[in-house]
This record gives structure tokens, C-alpha cells and sequence, in this order.
């Protein structure tokens, strides 16, 4: 899958699907959640708990078109399959706690967000050249996906896998339209988007779960792009955006998406977690309006010229310079060296396990060489 932004002044973004290698498989999901009560933000928690309403028929979506209206979203949804479609209102719920709590607690919007998803993509053709007007062809064009504007998600059915992963990287996008004042970077914002593409719905008919390293699609095109050295440089990938690296070809978009996705998952968990809590700052700066303010005032980036491209422009390394490290050489040897560790022989297991992949593993206890007695059953029953 790939995920293309287009016209910041439109605020679209245009999730496009692209058939991935042999190796990319949707496997099925853990069932425990990453996430914990107490990193939640409260109120979404106390929302989670309503139950789903279904408020009647959807006619643009054809004769299968439901709305259903949930304590954070209000789904249009005309799925083929029903099973999928009785689900997706508690899936988008699980994806909207991550939004508000995976990154620190976001107080949540005050109107529910609105997301369609058409059983066809005529209809979702036909729906998108009425809202759209002209500008609708640039999307149609682009092929099997979605896009949102203006915090609304329009999609269509494109299997369950696919689907659900676009509806969790689409519903951040409308999320952050939504809560962030100041915007993130292009290359941050597209990241968190692929980092909440960590969440799943199980296989075995229970809850949807969170787990953001359970990506096995952007770990195996991180991989790739290691084992072909076909790696961007991190100055290009930060510079860049996702329309000059489509120009580029597919795989270079695949490899955009799978680096700024190691990138969140770095500042997240790299380095030991050094960096997690000026992450978090960064984040809370976005969404009260102070992100602008520190930038343009920031000793680490040089000259006034340069305060002021980094507050114009959603593309650089002015953030890492301000939140996370003024030497922009030593981050970028950090980050080269956890790209290559995160994707060296034996991590995909704990990828496939939504595991952060570089935690030790635990060593068996040795075993001792004499033999217990039997009055120490509560050293046998502590080993258990």
C-alpha cells in the first residue's frame, strides 16, 4: 500500500493500492492490546463504552448503504461483506483511542468524524466527481484507494485487509485535521499515519487490537529497500514529498513510506527511548499552537532564513534540530544504525508477534545441578 498527499492548500490526502511483493501477507493479529488505560485520553475511553447505533439507510451508497453512527465517527458504510461491516464501527473506535492516547493523551474533537466507505468504486466514482467537480479526475486517476478532504474520508471496498488498513491510516489524517492547530511535518504526519496502521481486527471475531509495530507490509518494503541499498538518505527523505518520490516510481514511494515509518517507530522507541518524551512535547506543541513559536525562535537552526522556511515550509529537518538533536549527523547515524537492526535476520518474527524487535531476549533459567528437595515447592512454584 502507499499513501499519497496532495494539495496541502485542499488538505487531501490520496490513499492509493498498489499490489506488494510476494512476501507482504496480511497475517492475522495478536488479540492483547499495546495500549493501557492509563494512556488514554479519558473521555475517549468513557465514549468507547456507548454502544454502535445504526440511524437508517445510506443512499449514495447503493442498496447495502447503512449509517452508523458510533460515540466518535459517523460511518457510511455499504462493505460487501457484512460480517466486516458489523465490525468496522468498534475497529474505527480501537483506531480512534489510538489517535488520542498512542502519542500522548489529544483531547478529542467535538464533532464526530465522518468516513464513507461505497461496496464499488463506481458509486465511489460517482460520488467523488459530484463533490469534487474537475478536480475529481486527479483522484480517480490515481487508482485502487481513497483519499480525504476536508476530514472526511470517502473510500470503497477494496477486501478486508486493504480496507481496514486504509480506514486506520485515513482516520489519523482526519483526526489531525482536526486536533493539531500547527501541522506536522509531510514526513512526520504520513509516519503517525503509518504507524496506526498497527492496528488490526483480530481473526478470531474479538476485539481490534492496537499493536504499531504489527506491520508487516512496511517492515518487509523497509527490508527490501535494506537489502537492495536502495535506502533514501534521511536529508532527501525529510526534503522530499510523496508526489516528487511517486515521480520516482512505485518503489521509491514504497520506500518513502516504509522509512518514515521506521522514523516514528525511532523516535518512539530508539536509542532506549531517549527520544519519546520530547516526541510526545512536539506533538502537545502541535496541537495547543506553540510548534510555529518554538521553531521561529530555535537556536539549533541557523540563520533567520532558515526559522523561517522552517515554519512555512512541512518539509526539513527543523524539528529534529529543535526537539531531538541538534547534530543532525549523530541522529542520522542513530537512525541508519535502528533501520538496519529493526530489519536484520530474526526481527520479522517479532514483527509478525507486534513486538519491538531489538528488546533482549529473556534467557531461560539455568537449571541447577542439584537436584531440589522436596521441602522447596515455593522455589519450584516461583520458577513457574
Amino acid at each position: 500500500m502507499l499513501k499519497l498527499c496532495m494539495d496541502k492548500n485542499k488538505a487531501i490526502f490520496v490513499t492509493v493500492i498498489l499490489a506488494c511483493a510476494a512476501g507482504c501477507s496480511a497475517p492475522s493479529v495478536p488479540t492483547a492490546s499495546s495500549t493501557t488505560t492509563s494512556e488514554v485520553h479519558p473521555t475517549a475511553i468513557a465514549d468507547s463504552i456507548s454502544k454502535n447505533v445504526v440511524e437508517g439507510s445510506w443512499s449514495d451508497g447503493g442498496d447495502h448503504g447503512v449509517v452508523v453512527r458510533t460515540p466518535h465517527y459517523n460511518l457510511k458504510l455499504a462493505l460487501r461483506d457484512q460480517a466486516f461491516r458489523d465490525r468496522l464501527p468498534d475497529f474505527m473506535e480501537t483506531c480512534f483511542v489510538a489517535y488520542a492516547s498512542a502519542l500522548g493523551p489529544i483531547a478529542i474533537p467535538e464533532a464526530p468524524l465522518e468516513m464513507y466507505i461505497f461496496g464499488e468504486r463506481a458509486l465511489w466514482e460517482k460520488w467523488t466527481r459530484k463533490k469534487l467537480g474537475r478536480d475529481a479526475e486527479i483522484y480517480i486517476g490515481l487508482g485502487k484507494g481513497g483519499y480525504t478532504t476536508d476530514a472526511i474520508s470517502v473510500l470503497y471496498d477494496i477486501g478486508r485487509f486493504d480496507t481496514q488498513t486504509i480506514a486506520a491510516h485515513e482516520g489519523w489524517h482526519q483526526f489531525s485535521q482536526q486536533t493539531l492547530q500547527h501541522p506536522l511535518p509531510t514526513w512526520m504526519e504520513e509516519g503517525i499515519a503509518c504507524y496506526m496502521e498497527g492496528t488490526r481486527l483480530s481473526r478470531d471475531s474479538g476485539p481490534s487490537t492496537f499493536r504499531p509495530w504489527r506491520n508487516f507490509e512496511r517492515w518487509s518494503e523497509l527490508r527490501e529497500a535494506v537489502r537492495s541499498d536502495d535506502l533514501i538518505p534521511l536529508a532527501d527523505l525529510l526534503n522530499g514529498t510523496p508526489q516528487e518520490f511517486l515521480q520516482d516510481g512505485k518503489n521509491s514511494l514504497l520506500t518513502y513510506y516504509a522509512q518514515v515509518w521506521a522514523l516514528v517507530q525511532f523516535l518512539q522507541d530508539g536509542e532506549g527511548g531517549k527520544y519519546s518524551a520530547n516526541f510526545s512535547k512536539l506533538i502537545q506543541d502541535s496541537v495547543t499552537g506553540k510548534l510555529a513559536g518554538r521553531l521561529a525562535a530555535s537556536k539549533a537552526i541557523v540563520g533567520k532564513k532558515g526559522r523561517e522556511r522552517a515554519v512555512q515550509l512541512r518539509t526539513g529537518n527543523a524539528v529534529i534540530l529543535e526537539y531531538f538533536n541538534s547534530d543532525f549527523a549523530t541522529f542520522t547515524e542513530e537512525f541508519n544504525t535502528f533501520v538496519k537492526a529493526i530489519t536484520a535476520r530474526g526481527a520479522g518474527d517479532r514483527i509478525f508477534r507486534g513486538e519491538f524487535p531489538l528488546q533482549p531476549v529473556e534467557q531461560p533459567a539455568k537449571a541447577s545441578a542439584v537436584a531440589p528437595a522436596v521441602a522447596q515447592p515455593s522455589v519450584e512454584n516461583k520458577n513457574r
